[in-house]
């Protein structure tokens, strides 16, 4: 017990501080494990349900058509067989002057289909391959709608428009709506509406977004604790496909532009499927901060990795991309593969809620063989209150680490002069700051408990006779390397030294392995 006492208060001094919450090596190393939330967008989703339209007959498992209502955009519906036709592979939903006032009074009629009641579902990735006619009233549109009320009525159940176009536009609309909407929530987009094209709508718990033909044309993105006012989209939606003539928004109908046809080549919906994530913790924001490279003043981050006991959680690229990498201000890493940093080099990526892991990779061009130096990564709960950056130069990746151990475990295998295995010394690497544990396999249990040479009087560490040296620091403590020097006489190299690290003494982590002459720092 006097032992394991003067062990820990000898770390505490070694890291120079009295108390574990203080400053300098305490202050990051002591603290709570640094943890991390990911999303992977990459094999996100997966093919459950579509109609190519290859009959003659609408498949009314799938849809059914949609009957006049009070809103405009079913102003003119009926489900009558004069605006919708199923021929060559494709759906006809048309808008056309009314024939027969006379047994029904309005002047114009359209079709639409929507799957109410026979498909609804939460998440996902819809695609509509599409053209449609342009005329003046004419409105055709793909849109989900919430399938259920407990929000209330529309807008409070939410609604999403993946494509809606006006008379002769050369651009489409997307939007959202909701009981409140965060800015901007609607957004234009170029197009050929007389030609297909295929819009879509990626639909995750935290963001939606848009694409037209496989590019994204705008994003919407769940505030931090948001409710159902501003994120309704927690709940089933149903698909809609409408065709529809005059409004408020589309204005008058020229009869004189119809018959139109809205034709759909196909319709896909895509199961989102939960991405794997590492488990939840605390610190939901990282902070990097670049400072150009040798090469020049530019910062090119091509990779941040999350790893959690030794698995891998690649973030997507781009400034523009989803919320879990803020808004940066530079580069356009959404089309270029880069992370955006703003001008200054700094990028704040938000994770939107906290996850645990144990280091933080960069990835960075490596053209010309540049070095990125004093790269600096920090966590932070809150945004606000971060930890001490840990600092490395990235040439081509670097791995950051953060996260906290109790034992280190040494293997040796002997040298080129002899089968001993000399370790003169065993130093902590902390945000630049050195550490040195003291020698000897009798000294404080904080180095085992070894056979070896009597390292208390000859200067050495005592490793068994396997060449194994576990170390038990007394708890856990953070630090970022490990330093091993051994004796060098005759020039001697150690060959295939091994160090892992553990918590709990029983789980040890990836094994990095090294030759030594004189010293080698691991990780």
């Amino acid at each position: 017990m006097k032992n394991k006492l003067m062990i820990l208060s000898s770390i505490i001094l070694m890291l120079g501080c009295d108390e574990l919450e203080k400053e300098n090596f305490a202050q990051s190393a002591l603290e709570p494990e640094a943890v991390i939330t990911v999303l992977n967008v990459s094999d996100d989703f997966q093919l459950v349900w579509e109609d190519e339209f290859e009959g003659s007959t609408l498949d009314t498992t799938k849809w059914s058509r949609v009957p006049v209502g009070p809103p405009d955009w079913k102003n003119y519906m009926t489900t009558d067989d004069q605006v919708f036709d199923i021929s060559g592979g494709h759906l006809y939903l048309k808008g056309i002057v009314n024939p027969d006032t006379q047994a029904d009074p309005r002047p114009y009629l359209t079709g639409g289909v929507w799957t109410r009641d026979k498909f609804n579902f939460t998440y996902g990735k819809v695609e509509v391959r599409a053209k449609m006619d342009s005329a003046q009233g004419c409105w055709p549109a793909i849109w989900l709608l919430g399938s259920t009320n407990e929000y209330g009525g529309w807008p409070d159940f939410g609604e999403i428009d993946i494509m809606e176009h006006l008379n002769f536009d050369n651009f489409i609309y997307s939007t959202v709506h909701s009981n409140i909407k965060s800015s901007p929530s609607s957004k234009t987009a170029s197009v050929n509406p007389g030609e297909f094209n295929t819009y879509g709508v990626e639909w995750y718990p935290n963001r939606i977004v848009f694409t037209i033909n496989g590019a994204t044309t705008f994003t919407y993105y769940k505030e931090q604790g948001a409710d159902w006012r501003q994120w309704p989209y927690d709940r089933d939606f149903h698909l809609i496909l409408s065709q529809q003539l005059g409004g408020a928004w589309v204005g008058n109908v020229d009869a004189s532009h119809l018959p139109v046809e809205y034709v759909i080549d196909y319709v896909r919906y895509y199961e989102y499927i939960e991405p794997e994530t590492p488990p939840l913790g605390s610190n939901q924001y990282i902070k990097i901060q670049m400072h150009g490279s040798t090469s020049n003043s530019w910062d090119h981050l091509t990779e941040v990795t999350l790893i959690h006991d030794g698995t891998e959680f690649v973030l997507p690229a781009g400034h523009d991309a989803p919320a879990v990498l803020g808004d940066g201000e530079g580069v356009d890493g959404a089309s270029t593969g880069f992370y955006g940093l703003d001008s200054s080099g700094l990028l704040v990526i938000n994770l939107g809620e906290g996850y645990d892991f144990d280091a933080v990779k960069l990835g960075a061009h490596n053209g010309g063989g540049r070095i990125y130096e004093g790269v600096e990564v920090s966590l932070s709960g809150d945004g606000n209150n971060y930890n001490t950056p840990v600092i490395k130069d990235v040439q081509g990746s670097n791995t950051f680490g953060f996260t906290k151990n109790r034992f280190v475990k040494i293997q040796m295998n002997g040298n080129t002069v002899n089968n001993w295995s000399h370790l003169t010394e065993v130093t902590l690497i902390n945000e630049g700051g050195e550490f040195p544990l003291p020698t000897g396999h009798d000294a404080p249990s904080i180095l085992g408990d070894g056979v070896g040479i009597n390292g208390s009087s000859s200067g050495y560490y005592g490793l068994d006779s396997s060449g194994l040296l576990v170390i038990d620091l007394g708890q856990e403590v953070s630090f970022t390397a490990v330093k091993l020097g051994v004796f060098n006489g005759d020039n001697r190299t150690y060959v295939d030294v091994e160090v892992s690290l553990s918590k709990d003494g029983i789980t040890y982590g990836n094994v990095e392995t090294h030759d030594i002459q004189g010293a080698q720092v691991f990780f």
